[in-house]
């Protein structure tokens, strides 16, 4: 069976880049391309929530419904299906136009068409109806509105696996290839301009595949030890969403999907 990464043993030891994140939680460590990478998805969203009446499912602890609306949004929405997430959101202090509540993102409360953008990272691997919450993310949409997700590439950070089979993360239901997500996103929106984020080079990710699909554990370390021995040297803007195709693999996919 499958076991989560060992946990952190204070704030910074080499066994706490091993440890398995869901989220950012405030003044707690977290490796530092899992940092950049949040940051990095909100900074690109920002540029298509100007103006916009814009909602955040599974918005954790707000950090980044709080980015959007300071950097121009109408009115931000964070939603999270766990209560202590955003009790920590609303922990954070009032600004103007941000609201928190608990609800799932399959199942928003709010009516048809709600929304100019809906920005939902790093959600659907944990959801088991995937169908359904594209079919909400939709739902909660104007016409000509916009979704904008992230999910981890499989090819990368659990290569050599098929999207039948449970991820490493004890947290994901599953995880997709460009592919297997594209067929899911084109099913509920018009248009789908598919992104990445920290680029690996192609034969890098095509030995870990042929590890992975005899050893799916030891491709999981190595990929996570070529991590841990790059970080004197990773910086912010490695991470910045790049549209596909690239010259290499993403570790994490993204989408700009736009409806009818």
């Amino acid at each position: 069976m499958m076991r989560p990464f060992p946990p952190a043993s204070g704030a910074g030891g080499l066994r706490g880049l091993w440890q398995v994140k869901e989220r950012l939680s405030s003044g707690e460590w977290m490796p530092p391309w899992l940092r950049h990478q949040h940051l990095a998805r909100y900074a690109w969203a920002a540029d298509y929530c100007r103006g916009a009446r814009v909602a955040d499912a599974a918005c954790g602890i707000g950090y980044g419904s709080r980015l959007l609306m300071r950097q121009g949004a109408r009115a931000v929405d964070g939603y999270d299906v766990s209560a202590d997430a955003i009790a920590q959101a609303r922990a954070g202090g009032e600004d103007p136009g941000v609201a928190f509540a608990i609800a799932d993102a399959t199942h928003l409360p709010v009516a048809d068409g709600e929304y100019d953008v809906l920005v939902s990272f790093e959600t659907i691997e944990h959801i088991e109806d995937d169908e359904r919450y594209l079919a909400e993310a939709s739902r909660v949409l104007q016409p000509g509105g916009l979704f904008l997700c992230s999910t981890p590439n499989r090819d990368v950070i659990d290569a050599g696996k098929t999207i039948e089979q449970r991820p490493f993360n004890p947290f994901h239901v599953r995880e997709y290839n460009e592919a297997e997500l594209e067929s899911r996103l084109v099913r509920h929106f018009s248009s789908v301009e598919l992104l990445g984020q920290t680029r690996f080079e192609s034969g890098y990710v095509q030995t870990l595949g042929r590890v992975g699909r005899r050893f799916p554990w030891t491709a999981v370390r190595l990929h996570q030890a070529r991590k841990v021995l790059t970080v004197p040297w990773d910086r912010r803007d490695r991470h910045f969403p790049r549209p596909l195709p690239m010259d290499g693999e993403p570790e994490v996919l993204m989408a700009l999907c736009r409806k009818a």
